[in-house]
């Protein structure tokens, strides 16, 4: 569901260039490592370049500061709907964590 919900908010975020399957290449990575040998069911790795985008909002584009700290604002949204998802069928979440993601989308988001 994370990448899913990143894909919708986080313009440098790209659906299409993530891969889901173990590879033999990565089978010494700690995502691959967590979830073989402790059993953490969905752990990710997230990767960044610095060579650039080739689609969507910055493709052409060097990514810098301003795009990194983005979408680490992006991914901080992300778990916040993740876990509203969560909760939603367990309780209700205190409407402060609601006021965290409607501040961050409005404010810390957006790249100038």
């Amino acid at each position: 569901a994370l990448p899913k919900i990143l894909s919708q908010i986080a313009p440098a975020f790209c659906m299409g260039s993530c891969s889901f399957v173990v590879e033999k290449s990565k089978e010494s990575t700690a995502r691959v490592v967590v979830w073989r040998e402790i059993g953490v069911q969905r752990s990710y790795t997230m990767e960044s370049t610095l060579c650039g985008c080739d689609k969507g909002k910055y493709k052409g584009l060097q990514i810098g500061t301003r795009e990194l700290e983005e979408m680490g604002a992006k991914f901080c949204v992300g778990l916040l709907r993740l876990k509203r998802m969560a909760s939603s069928l367990e309780y209700s979440l205190p409407s402060s964590l609601l006021d965290i993601e409607n501040e961050l989308i409005e404010s810390s988001c957006k790249v100038t």
